[in-house]
């Protein structure tokens, strides 16, 4: 092994010594220009990124097989098609060997989505393409937000909706490309909304939020990012209401027993929301009341309701105090109205109580109860009633004969009678007729013209008449036989009588003269005086009674309204009457103020302004034996 190895140094020293040789004794030549091959294919340079909307440009270089440039490629005259797949445009379409400059060639590629296309480069005529080269091209920046959002959600239920960050050309951001902490989720519109989860992470460009509505409307969403500006809102979406949890029912305060009131029954869901669609949705309401009668209707059907509401003409036959209950038929959603206090209906029979035995001519305790049609005590009487006859069925005589109205308290009246027959005897009562009562209108009352022979300027006062001499002592024959002259002047008047009776409303001149001179006197003398002052108010009414003496003769009045200073006032005119009590009278009353009574001594009247509280009222004035009774109640009452 060893020879071999030195026979392999030899040879190898031999051989070199050789080629030094050989080297020193060759000649140089002159320099050779070596000419790129034919084209063999293109090589492909593009930049670093492609952005959605930004051109870009292509560059190819033509090689020979041997990677060598070709510069001259202009010269060669080919001719090739370019093409892109995708969406995107490419520039030019057909590239000419004359385009390449030192063997390169600029080709442009622009589009505005996002996405990956395949640049195609065929020799003219060829169907394989030369070279083919895949381009990813990017989103742009952040531009806007587009939010997806629910066409509607039930209030009290969760939703999502998605936020979509994207560029000028509605491609989605890379997730790089956004900055969380900037991006803040605003609530517009008329829904209550609350956000439930808005982390705004966002992945492959997209982040969901959850939310919550609890009231119905409109709403929509905004994303804003406060470091570029930029914006975006979702479409507005429809809050629904959620399913039936209770009712409200609005009833009057007072109604009639038997008579017709109005009640509106509601529907809300939880949040308070009115359900629109319960007559789609709903079961149907069940009525009752808190009270011990049965309510009319009892049901209604859901068709009734329009836009969650129903109006239902409700009856209530016991006198008392009653709340409305509603409760969805077959389920436990319900609601009750506030007090409803039913008054009685208009008086229609009384019953009397009795003792079973008493003794004739001495008192004995009655009680006159009063009730409407649906067995009701009527409480108000007093205020609303007439008087009461007393009617016996023995031949004896009961007293009294009469109730006054006034007596009856709560709808009883308590009576100390007297029956003057020993015998077995019924006691009933009936209303009495108000015969005694005059309702003055608002329209002034005309006074009342004096005959025409008393008033007639042109016609001279009677002569006064002569008084009557007395005979003169020292003539007795002269009297002799004849009255004495108190009994002439007797006669004198009867005489006068008499004639007035037979005439019958034809008095001569100076008779009517005399008639109305004493019918002044006798008037002056006999004025109405007030003597007490008080006031009955009930929910919508108020009486003020004027309790006065009633001496016989006529009361005359006059009334009307006046606004001064901003304040409503009912002034009344008494004559003859004069007032016997304080000046000034002040209540405390939603419906008089003070009422204010002066004498006008000149004229014989009493002047009486009665101060309102400034409502819409309307009065009316009555006559009652021994009061005048001034009612006023509320307009709409």
């Amino acid at each position: 092994m060893k020879n071999i190895f030195r026979l392999k140094t030899l040879l190898s020293s031999v051989a070199a010594a050789l080629l030094v040789f050989v080297a020193s004794n060759v000649s140089h030549s002159g320099n050779i220009i070596v000419k790129p091959g034919g084209f063999d294919h293109f090589a492909v340079q593009l930049p670093e990124k492609v952005r959605a909307g930004e051109g870009v440009i292509v560059k190819l270089q033509a090689y020979d097989m041997h990677d060598n440039l070709i510069t001259n490629f202009a010269e060669t005259g080919k001719e090739f098609k370019v093409s892109v797949s995708g969406s995107a445009q490419v520039q030019p379409s057909i590239l000419k060997a004359v385009s390449f400059m030192g063997g390169s060639a600029g080709i442009t590629i622009a589009g505005n989505k996002a996405e990956i296309v395949v640049l195609s480069i065929f020799e003219a005529g060829g169907t394989v393409p030369l070279v083919t080269k895949e381009i990813a091209i990017l989103p742009n920046k952040l531009d806007h937000f587009f939010i997806q959002s629910p066409p509607a959600v039930m209030a009290g239920n969760k939703f999502d909706i998605k936020v979509i960050a994207r560029d000028a050309y509605s491609n989605p951001v890379a997730d790089t490309d956004i900055e969380t902490k900037n991006i803040k989720l605003a609530l517009a519109g008329t829904a209550g909304l609350k956000i439930v989860n808005a982390d705004m992470v966002f992945r492959n460009g997209v982040s969901i939020a959850t939310l919550m509505a609890e009231k119905t409307g409109e709403s929509a969403i905004e994303v804003h990012d406060t470091a570029t500006g930029s914006r975006g809102a979702s479409a507005a979406f429809k809050v629904m209401s959620a399913g039936l949890s209770y009712f409200k029912i609005h009833a009057p305060k007072e109604a009639v027993a038997g008579e017709q009131f109005e009640v509106t029954i509601s529907t809300f869901d939880a949040f308070d929301n009115p359900l629109d669609n319960y007559s789609s949705s709903g079961r149907g309401v069940n009525i009752s009341s808190t009270g011990q009668a049965k309510v009319s209707p009892s049901f209604i059907g859901q068709s009734e309701f329009k836009n969650g509401r129903a109006v239902v003409k409700m009856r209530y036959e016991k006198a008392e105090e009653i709340s409305i209950v509603a409760s969805e038929s077959g389920m436990s959603q319900q609601g009750k109205s506030t007090a409803v206090r039913i008054n009685p209906a208009a008086p229609e029979r009384f019953v009397v109580v009795t003792p079973d035995s008493a003794v004739a001519g001495q008192k004995f305790r009655i009680k006159v109860e009063v009730y409407d049609k649906f067995k009701n005590i009527v409480r108000n009487y007093n205020l609303i009633g007439n008087d009461v006859y007393l009617n016996a069925s023995g031949a004896g005589m009961l007293s009294p004969k009469r109730v006054h109205a006034s007596e009856f308290v709560n709808g009883v009246a308590s009576v100390d009678a007297m029956y003057d027959k020993a015998e077995s005897f019924a006691v009933s009562a009936s209303i009495a007729p108000r015969k005694e009562e005059r309702k003055i209108t608002v329209k002034e009352k005309k006074e009342v013209s004096v005959p025409a022979a008393v008033k007639s300027p042109d016609k001279p006062a009677p002569p006064k008449p002569k008084a009557i001499e007395k005979p003169k002592a020292e003539k007795p024959a002269a009297v002799e036989g004849k009255p004495s002259v108190k009994a002439a002047e007797k006669r004198e008047k009867k005489s006068k009588q008499i004639t007035v009776a037979k005439e019958e409303g034809k008095p001569s001149a100076k008779a009517a003269e005399k008639k109305e001179s004493v019918k002044e006197k006798k008037t002056s003398e006999r004025f109405f005086e007030i003597s007490k002052v008080s006031l009955i108010e009930a929910k919508n009414k108020a009486m003020i009674i004027m309790n006065m003496n009633a001496p016989k003769g006529h009361l005359e009045y006059k009334n009307r309204t006046e606004t001064i200073d901003g304040k409503e006032w009912i002034i009344l005119s008494l004559k003859p009457a004069v007032n016997k009590t304080k000046n000034l009278w002040k209540f405390k009353s939603a419906f008089i103020k003070e009422i204010h009574m002066e004498d006008d001594k000149a004229s014989g009247a009493l002047n009486i302004r009665i101060e309102t509280m400034g409502k819409q009222v309307t009065f009316d004035i009555n006559k009652v034996k021994d009061s005048l009774i001034i009612s006023i109640s509320a307009i709409n009452s």
